[in-house]
């Protein structure tokens, strides 16, 4: 019990690992208040041996400035705790100064990553939370000097990882910006030319009519030269010709830099804080940034020397360089805004990390050793149906993938509803809506009359009783909660918050012993996102026991769909999207087939939702065990298919744009009879084959992951 201490609080967790020790040593079992009374002894010694670890490296001056953190300045209103809790704004240049400056900030407090670097991760940040959650008042009422600083520490270096992510979240967010920007003004500058390409084109007619009646090529060549001086002259002609063609092909790279000198110097600033890295061995990106920083004032044209910008697609490497004279040299400002943009692709994908951070830290230190991830491989490659060696799965991918094809080629003759024009663009037939069967209202109605409403509050306390769910909720301490009718007021915090009605109208309508102050601290001190997620687990559980659910759908389907939903304006996560026409975000869920939501996330409203909608999945602990997942348009990528076969997950999308979908043929040898056109390039078996270990070290990492969670549970 005390090894598990040193990484589990709740008093559950700690007796069942004693449980499995005794039984498996054959030991007779004690009552469960001894169990309880020995958990709670035994983790109060582990803390205390924590704040002693933590705290014996610390000085004078390293207690100093932790006991400085408590203190409100004279000339501010707030201490340094309480504004280490606040969030950030949204990403404007303001709030991108001002939390860099917060950085640095905060690093000149004190560096706690050597007090805490033999403390087990999980307690590093059940006491940032824990911390996060006392207010001033309370930590000055923590009387042993040893936990408080224990929990500053780890408060601290909680700060100090949120804030270089949310840096880099605001980084990203800028540099999207100005992508956005840029577009608009491309299709703004593609309306105003309108006028001029008709000009040219009436050129073109002229000298297309004259070549069709003109006698000979002299005859020819003096009436063009006419045509072209009566319109201004080939100089005037060639301006009108090159301010269309420099945006053409969707080519808004020349509007970037004067949306991007606003950004430079903060987004430079803001970069310089953060210790960044590169996950593969292409350095490339991080030489190009190294340069680009040394110059960030420079008023140079052109940067002589040999920077290899291979990182970029050829569009980009033919705008960053240019010719000056005879030589080939990189155009400044072109550069820059190149190497930004890439930065902010290569964090979102994770080729490049930030040190000391946590969601963009090193995906790698996260992932299984090949060695390790080698004894798992044959158990994880039976649950999902995989090869366990890169050849195998080759081998076997493109010969289903050539038996699927040929299957479809051989029964498209008799397809009606399907037709491939000569481009090898695909076409649906429109399917007609089912008619609502006859007497569909009245059943409706009796059906209706059957249902008395029912009060929230009443179907909470039913809920309760099937399923102590409250059970999860209690101090982030893990001790129990020492509060009288701890249920009731538990059930008073969920329905307030759940319903967005927040503390003070709680308390309003709420009957006495429930007041704000209450409903405020037990949902800051007892009640976390791993709390409720494990309360929800406890209600589905619960819920698929009943019969009449697995009427109405599969257990093993899901759906995933996104709300937009309204959030205040000063956050990072917040923003205007034209595509719900309002400024919030989009809550992001995955409902099960037979009604009930099984997990739920909030997402920027310009994010690809196809990125989260695995998570839902991924993190599901209940028994309802997904593996069948249907999504929109937007929640479906080319990746995104590639890890839901390899997790054994079946993704189907309703793409409404699927006729712009890339179609794969298993080689540039194999052809079809009637739907060769539909294919318009060919897998890469060797590169798949070639980064077999690495995609086995994530897949296999995150299904073990998902079976792990779903065995505690269960336990």
């Amino acid at each position: 019990m005390r090894d598990a201490a040193r990484t589990m609080s709740a008093s559950a967790d700690l007796i069942n690992t004693a449980i499995e020790v005794l039984v498996a040593s054959r030991i007779e079992l004690p009552a469960f208040s001894t169990l309880n009374r020995i958990a709670g002894n035994i983790r109060q010694a582990v803390h205390e041996d924590i704040y002693t670890q933590a705290t014996a490296l610390l000085d004078d001056a390293a207690r100093s400035a932790l006991d400085a953190m408590l203190v409100v300045p004279s000339d501010c209103r707030l201490s340094e705790f309480a504004q280490l809790k606040q969030f950030p704004g949204p990403p404007t240049l303001t709030h991108v100064r001002e939390w860099t400056q917060r950085l640095v900030d905060i690093d000149k407090i004190h560096d706690p990553k050597w007090a805490l670097k033999d403390i087990p991760h999980t307690k590093v940040r059940q006491f940032a939370a824990e911390a996060a959650a006392l207010d001033l008042g309370d930590l000055h009422d923590v009387c042993a000097p040893g936990k408080r600083y224990t929990l500053l520490l780890c408060f601290l270096h909680q700060a100090q990882s949120d804030t270089r992510d949310q840096l880099v979240e605001m980084f990203i967010r800028r540099m999207r910006r100005t992508q956005r920007l840029a577009t608009e003004q491309l299709q703004a500058l593609r309306e105003g030319k309108r006028e001029t390409e008709e000009s040219l084109i009436d050129v073109l007619a002229q000298v297309l009519h004259h070549a069709t009646s003109a006698k000979d090529d002299a005859d020819l060549g003096s009436e063009i030269r006419a045509v072209l001086e009566a319109e201004g002259g080939i100089e005037a002609l060639g301006v009108k010709l090159q301010s269309v063609t420099n945006y053409h092909d969707n080519n808004y790279l020349p509007l970037l830099w004067p949306i991007h000198a606003v950004n430079r110097i903060a987004l430079l600033r803001l970069l310089d804080q953060l210790d960044i890295a590169s996950s593969t061995q292409d350095s490339r990106l991080l030489i190009a940034f190294d340069l680009v920083r040394k110059l960030p004032l420079s008023r140079q044209k052109h940067i002589l020397g040999i920077v290899d910008i291979g990182f970029a697609s050829q569009r980009w490497q033919d705008f960053v360089c240019v010719k000056d004279g005879n030589d080939t040299v990189l155009d400044h400002r072109s550069l820059e805004v190149c190497v930004l943009i890439h930065m902010a692709n290569a964090f979102q994908s994770g080729d490049l990390f930030v040190r000391d951070s946590g969601a963009f830290a090193d995906y790698r230190e996260q992932l299984l050793p090949w060695s390790e991830c080698e004894e798992r491989l044959a158990g994880y490659s039976d649950a999902v149906g995989l090869a366990s060696n890169g050849a195998d799965f080759v081998v076997a991918l493109r010969k289903r993938l050539d038996s699927e094809s040929r299957k479809v080629d051989a029964g498209f003759p008799a397809n009606s509803e399907l037709s491939i024009d000569h481009k090898g663009v695909p076409y649906l037939v429109r399917q007609n809506a089912q008619p609502i069967p006859a007497g569909m209202a009245i059943f409706e109605k009796n059906l209706r009359s059957r249902m008395p409403e029912r009060h929230l509050l009443d179907v909470l306390k039913r809920a309760h009783h099937w399923t102590p769910f409250t059970r999860h909720f209690g101090p982030l301490s893990g001790s129990d909660p020492k509060i009288d009718d701890a249920t009731r007021r538990y059930l008073f915090t969920v329905f307030g918050y759940g319903c967005n009605m927040g503390a003070n109208q709680t308390a309003k309508h709420a009957p006495d012993g429930i007041n704000r102050k209450m409903l405020l601290r037990l949902n800051s001190q007892h009640i976390t996102v791993a709390t409720l997620e494990a309360a929800l687990c406890d209600v589905i559980n619960e819920y698929a026991r009943f019969e009449l659910p697995h009427y109405w759908g599969q257990r093993n389907v899901a759906i995933a769909d996104g709300t937009q939903m309204e959030l205040r304006e000063n956050n990072l996560l917040a923003e205007r999207h034209i595509r719900y026409g309002g400024h919030g975000a989009i809550a992001y869920h995955h409902i099960s087939a037979t009604y009930i939501a099984l997990f739920s996330n909030f997402i920027a409203c310009g994010v690809c939702e196809a990125v989260y909608i695995l998570d839902g999945l991924l993190k599901n602990t209940s028994t309802l065990d997904v593996d069948t997942v249907h999504a929109d348009t937007h929640g479906q990528s080319e990746p995104v298919f590639g890890l839901a076969h390899l997790l054994g997950i079946k993704l189907f999308p309703r793409m409404r744009t699927w006729n712009d979908a890339a179609f794969y043929r298993p080689s540039r040898k194999e052809t079809y009879q009637h739907i060769d056109a539909l294919f318009t390039d060919a897998i890469n078996w060797e590169l798949i084959e070639t980064h077999w270990q690495d995609i086995c070290k994530w897949c296999s990492r995150s299904r073990q992951a998902r079976y792990c969670h779903r065995c505690c549970c269960a336990n």
